[in-house]
């Protein structure tokens, strides 16, 4: 598995809820691991660009502190079901994106 890179996109534009078979199951497996972990209040699967409407990605997107070993957690999680090449963009949102967020996508996780 390749290790995290940290990457700073000045723009980030929301367009809608990630959902199908695989997602869902990825979406089930990342419940179990954020059920596990404290500080994560909410997690999104959305697509998402970063000011190139030509090009998206698809990114995990939590409500909580920035926490390196979630992210390697995650990764590790992402890569035994969609291999080691694909990747998750893992954002951790800020009271304003989150609320941009919310327009367009339900959250699969929150704390109890």
């Amino acid at each position: 598995m390749r290790e995290p890179q940290l990457r700073g996109e000045p723009s980030v534009r929301f367009l809608h809820e990630q959902d199908g078979g695989p997602e869902r199951s990825l979406k089930a497996a990342l419940h179990e691991l954020l059920a596990r972990r404290s500080g994560v209040a909410r997690a999104y699967l959305a697509r998402v660009d970063y000011g190139n409407a030509s090009a998206s990605e698809v990114a995990l997107c939590v409500t909580g502190p920035e926490n390196p070993t979630l992210v390697r957690e995650v990764a590790a999680t992402f890569a035994k079901q969609f291999g080691r090449d694909a990747h998750l963009d893992i954002l951790f949102l800020n009271v304003n994106q989150e609320a941009e967020l919310k327009r367009v996508c339900s959250p699969f996780y929150e704390a109890g």
